[in-house]
């Protein structure tokens, strides 16, 4: 349902969501949510370009993408080669030359 009688609250967009370009006049309400919408983009019925919270709370992160993170399978691993292995003791700075 378009409507033209809407209210904006502090936090609302005020260009429209679906071209970028033209300034709030109609909303459209349904399915839970509510896009913010020039009368253009609205008698056209565009759809918002990018859907900022859905429900996980973040664009584009799904279900899927949060169990099978970066990490998923435990803490970060080493890289195949780490290099050398680090001298042991340390070296002991000396006067007038930084550590290498």
């Amino acid at each position: 349902m378009i409507t033209t009688e809407f209210k904006l609250t502090p936090t609302d967009v005020t260009t429209c969501e679906a071209c970028w370009r033209a300034p709030v006049e109609a909303a459209r309400v349904g399915r839970g949510a509510r896009d913010l919408l020039c009368l253009g983009c609205a008698e056209t019925n565009a759809a918002p370009r990018v859907v900022l919270f859905p429900p996980l709370g973040v664009y584009g992160l799904s279900t899927k993408r949060i169990e099978m993170g970066k990490h998923a399978g435990g803490p970060p691993k080493l890289p195949p080669n780490p290099g050398p292995a680090l001298p042991t003791p340390p070296p002991t700075p000396t006067t007038g030359r930084p550590p290498v």
